[in-house]
């Protein structure tokens, strides 16, 4: 089985987000083309979760998690960044 590993990988991510309960946090989405379309893994901060997945393998996964949590400090200021809306129009 070939490794999707060189493909270019995409990341997005939100601001801050509220749950129903009050809490805040932050979708991070990563998705590349592979050999059957679009595969995604949905991440959320806190907590440095992959969430959702589709058409990677679990070392992918954990790889993506690992990287969540080792750079949440730069994922929040991003989101304070996208969350301000003096940065909207800037």
């Amino acid at each position: 089985m070939e490794s999707n590993v060189s493909q270019e990988l995409n990341m997005t991510q939100t601001g801050f987000l509220t749950s129903k309960a009050g809490k805040r946090f932050i979708r991070v989405e990563f998705s590349r083309m592979g050999k059957n379309g679009l595969e995604t893994a949905e991440g959320i901060i806190p907590g440095g979760k992959i969430i959702k997945q589709n058409g990677f393998s679990e070392k992918e996964i954990a790889s993506l998690e690992f990287y969540l949590r080792h750079n949440k400090e730069d994922i929040v200021k991003r989101a304070k960044e996208l969350s301000n809306p003096l940065h909207w129009f800037g």
